[in-house]
């Protein structure tokens, strides 16, 4: 399970020009290897990519 902080955490990483796509790509990583949670894993990789095509990465303003 991943502690409620964690989550906090990744919510707040997930909104817009808050981090950078290596961030993402590392929280993905982390909940997948260290969760098993696949799936949520796959969803940060797919926002990291909409955020990079849409410019709302960390230091894209």
């Amino acid at each position: 399970k991943v502690d409620d902080d964690r989550i906090l955490e990744i919510y707040n990483a997930m909104r817009p020009y808050r981090s950078t796509k290596a961030e993402l790509i590392e929280i993905a990583e982390e909940l997948e290897n260290d969760y098993d949670a696949v799936i949520n894993a796959n969803l940060i990789r797919e926002a990291a990519d909409v955020y990079e095509k849409r410019e709302r990465l960390k230091g894209d303003r």
